[in-house]
């Protein structure tokens, strides 16, 4: 594979606040902690180290989430140097997915991997544990019942309710079936349906097949994955559940830090309820909301008391499950944690949350933006050659990209800024004539002007549509490149799905994308391979 990068501002895909994060602008500085780079961590280390977090708690609860299914020697190893006080996490989290999802799920559990590697290459005194967590706990079905491969979409119909990571597989061979029609005889179909067939069943469930397939594939690095559904670790947290449910007071500050983003240009992400917590249990998972001195459970018949709920709390913490700013609280109160990685929606909703996590003593990740990766195929690489562009070129807009392609393989030239010029000259020195004799000509000579602009535009536009029929092979082609790699005109990561890099190399694509992503490097990555599947 040969790697090329490009900066993410020139990509086109990132946000504004993403762009200027990573640039460290002055603004964004109140908003965080430590910038994402490697010098960063020695203070973040010793910051980490003076807020004690219940190791033994954390390791016996992990040990018991991996009873069931293989567990690599990495793993065990990791889970138990997080009893040590000189092991530290760095995480990634995402929903649950069906057959893994978009590609940039991969790219999000690599970058915590190599991160991980990277800091004990710099800080070898301590140790570092790549993590996983599944957010198991969402309802959010649609989102993550789904995933595209070659412009199809497979999809498992919704037949319960609840907490995703709860909801059996039901109808998942289905999905098997239409999978195995469409990829017919194509070389790795075998190794596709026999990869996923041992991990998505319909009687498992969404949670116990992601920590299949994402153990099965990330195991030998001794990757860790958690599961927040789990009474121990809320046991952790009660005591920020119950300033949530009593006080109240955290989405003011939210709410206030948004504001403070919002004068400076830039998007609120999440907002915030008076409760950020919903009441779960099997096949309910509902917003619980402080209505006339008592807690309702919209939806349902369920009501508390105060003394009520607080009992229910400290007997029953797996029923309290955290909204998007409290499971970032609740993540960071149980993990020794260092760093948090997400895409760029992600971390945007985190730049809402420094204020309140010190208002609960709660230590604060450094954020680092996840890999993303442009996969260019042998087919699609050679005609780009053969058109003169480069992968870096496929970043600009279709049409952008079509102009420049004709602008640079014309005899003539296509677009008419100098004749422009010329005119807009004249037309200047006849406005100035007219003035000398009489004034109230100027604006009819000014609209004049704008005619004549206008109809060279009309004549530009004609020039080139000429050209583009005559060169409509290459003009198509860069159609169907721009298309296939970026599907819907959005990233191919956030398309795409992993069978279809299986496909041609096996699970042993992994291993490249361990070589080739680093998320300290912050710089979008093309990899322009030898082959991959056509579409």
């Amino acid at each position: 594979m040969k790697k090329t990068k490009i900066p993410y501002n020139q990509t086109g895909y990132f946000s504004k606040l993403m762009n200027d994060y990573l640039e460290e602008d002055e603004s964004l500085k109140p908003f965080y902690n430590h910038y994402c780079d490697v010098a960063s961590f020695e203070n973040v280390i010793k910051e980490r180290k003076n807020l004690s977090i219940n190791r033994s708690v954390l390791a016996e609860s992990l040990t018991g989430q991996y009873t069931n299914g293989e567990t690599s020697e990495e793993t065990k190893s990791n889970i138990q140097n997080l009893k040590n006080e000189n092991c530290f996490t760095v995480t990634t989290g995402h929903q649950l997915n069906l057959f893994t999802g978009p590609l940039y799920f991969i790219y999000k559990i690599v970058s915590a991997i190599n991160l991980a590697k990277e800091l004990k290459s710099n800080y070898p005194e301590n140790d570092f544990v790549p993590v996983y967590w599944m957010a198991t706990e969402d309802h959010d079905y649609e989102e993550v019942n789904h995933f595209n491969l070659f412009k199809k979409k497979y999809e498992l119909e919704k037949t319960q309710t609840g907490a995703v990571g709860r909801m059996e597989l039901s109808g998942v061979e289905g999905v098997f079936a239409a999978l195995e029609e469409e990829l017919g005889d194509r070389n790795g179909t075998e190794e596709v349906l026999a990869l996923f067939s041992k991990h998505y069943s319909s009687e498992t469930t969404f949670a116990a097949a992601i920590k299949g397939i994402v153990n099965e594939l990330f195991g030998k690095y001794g990757l860790v994955i958690i599961d927040g559904d789990d009474k121990k670790l809320k046991g952790l947290f009660v005591d920020e559940f119950k300033n949530e449910l009593v006080n109240r007071t955290n989405h003011q500050i939210l709410n206030s830090t948004s504001e403070k983003l919002k004068q400076l240009g830039f998007k609120q992400q999440v907002t915030p309820r008076e409760i950020n917590i919903f009441y779960l249990i099997d096949g309910i998972r509902e917003r619980i909301v402080f209505e006339g001195e008592k807690y309702n459970v919209l939806n349902t018949e369920i009501q508390f008391s105060e003394i009520e709920l607080l009992e229910e709390l400290n007997n029953h913490p797996e029923r309290f499950s955290p909204n998007a700013p409290m499971r970032c609280m609740y993540q960071e109160k149980i993990l020794p944690n260092l760093a948090y990685i997400g895409g760029g929606g992600e971390l945007a909703y985190w730049f809402q949350l420094k204020a309140m996590f010190n208002a609960n003593n709660i230590s604060y990740p450094i954020l680092i933006l996840r890999n993303s990766v442009l996969f260019v195929d042998k087919g699609s690489n050679k005609r780009l050659t053969k058109l003169g562009l480069s992968t870096t070129d496929l970043f600009q807009d279709t049409e952008t990209l079509i102009k420049n392609y004709l602008k640079s393989g014309s005899e003539i030239i296509l677009e008419l800024h100098e004749e422009e010029k010329i005119v807009e000259a004249v037309f200047n020195d006849i406005v100035d004539k007219a003035g000398a004799i009489d004034a109230s000509l100027q604006p009819m000579i000014k609209a004049e002007l704008q005619k004549s602009l206008k109809s060279l535009k009309n004549i530009e536009s004609r020039l080139i549509k000429a050209e583009k029929q005559k060169e409509a092979i290459a003009v198509n082609q860069i159609k169907n490149i721009k298309d296939k790699l970026f599907p819907n005109n959005s990233l191919q990561e956030r398309h795409d799905n992993f069978i279809s890099l299986i496909l041609f190399y096996g699970v042993d694509v992994i291993d490249e994308l361990i070589e080739h992503l680093h998320p300290l490097e912050k710089e979008f990555v093309i990899l322009e391979v030898d082959s991959l599947p056509e579409k």
